[in-house]
C-alpha cells in the first residue's frame, strides 16, 4: 500500500515574528542608547537573534583571522577593549593562534638548527605546523563567514585564561 503525498508544510521558524522584532529592538537600544547612559548588560543569547536578521560579519572580524597579518588589528581590539564582544571573542582566539603557532615555529627551528640528527624531522614538522595555522585560520574564516559557531575545543580555554577577559 502506498502512503499519499503529504502537502508541503511551511517552514518551521524558531523565533515569531514578535520575538525578531523585540530582538531587534534591544540591539538598536544596545547600539544607540536613547538615555545617553551605557545599558547595564550587553549580553544577548545567541538564541535570542535570528541568523537571517543579521547581516554578515564586518570584514574587521574576517580580517582578525587572517594568518600572520590579522594578529595586529585583533591585538589593537583587545587593548583598546573595543569592538562587540563577539569581536572581542574572535581577537582573542586569533592572538592565541598565532601565538602559538609563534611560540612552536620558533623552538622547531631553533631545534633544527641546533640538532643534527634532528634537523629534517623538525624542519617536516615546523612546515606542518605552519601550514596547519594557515589552514585552521583559513576554515575559521569560512565558518564566520557562513554564521557558524567558530569555537576550537582546547584553544577557546587558553585564548580565556592567557590573555583573559578583562575584569569589568
Amino acid at each position: 500500500m502506498v502512503n499519499p503525498p503529504r502537502p508541503p508544510q511551511p517552514p518551521r521558524d524558531r523565533a515569531t515574528a514578535r520575538q525578531r522584532q523585540k530582538a531587534l529592538e534591544v540591539l538598536r537600544e544596545l547600539e544607540h542608547p536613547s538615555d545617553g547612559e551605557a545599558p547595564e548588560s550587553t549580553a544577548i543569547a545567541e538564541e535570542e537573534i535570528d541568523p537571517g536578521d543579521r547581516d554578515r560579519p564586518p570584514a574587521s572580524t574576517l580580517f582578525y583571522l587572517m594568518p600572520v597579518f590579522g594578529t595586529i588589528p585583533a591585538l589593537w581590539t583587545l587593548y583598546r577593549r573595543g569592538g562587540t564582544a563577539e569581536q572581542r571573542r574572535i581577537s582573542r582566539l586569533a592572538v592565541t593562534l598565532a601565538l602559538l603557532w609563534l611560540g612552536g615555529y620558533i623552538l622547531l627551528e631553533t631545534g633544527a638548527n641546533h640538532a643534527e640528527s634532528l634537523h629534517l624531522p623538525l624542519l617536516l614538522s615546523s612546515s606542518l605546523l605552519s601550514s596547519g595555522y594557515f589552514v585552521v585560520n583559513i576554515w575559521l574564516m569560512v565558518r564566520l563567514w557562513r554564521r557558524r559557531r567558530i569555537d576550537l575545543p582546547g584553544i577557546g580555554r587558553i585564548a580565556d585564561g592567557a590573555i583573559g577577559k578583562p575584569p569589568f
